[in-house]
């Protein structure tokens, strides 16, 4: 068999296993971090604060109590003392909530926002 045949055969095989992997990296479904379990439990906001870098993206719950809610039809705002910051679907919530509940929230930690001034949550249920 000459060079050039051996170096399409190589060409087609490698174009076809780089082809197979991209398509199963692609049609990958996406994670639903609503209903993962949590990676790590904190009993207060403090306790989070002192290594919050380390679970950036990462699925945990904290316990904190509410300083304030915004509630509108598709999603509820609770913010946890004064800089924890929580998104969960108003449809998803299963008890009321007011101020000065102590709370344990779950929810996927998107990061610390300077200008807000706040640690950010999505994909979050209230436990």
């Amino acid at each position: 068999m000459s060079s050039k045949i051996k170096f399409i055969l190589l060409f087609f095989s490698l174009f076809t296993v780089l082809s197979i992997l991209s398509y199963l990296y692609i049609s990958k479904p996406a994670t639903d971090y609503l209903y993962s379990d949590s990676e790590k439990h904190f009993n207060s906001t403090s306790d989070f604060e002192k290594v919050h870098s380390e679970y950036i993206g990462q699925v945990i719950d904290i316990k904190g109590v509410v300083d304030t809610f915004d509630k509108d039809a598709k999603f509820t705002n609770i913010n946890l003392d004064g800089y924890f910051l929580f998104s969960v679907e108003t449809r998803n919530l299963t008890k009321e909530i007011a101020i000065n509940d102590e709370l344990v929230i779950k929810g996927r930690y998107e990061g610390y926002d300077d200008l807000f001034d706040e640690y950010s949550f999505t994909d979050c249920s209230v436990k």
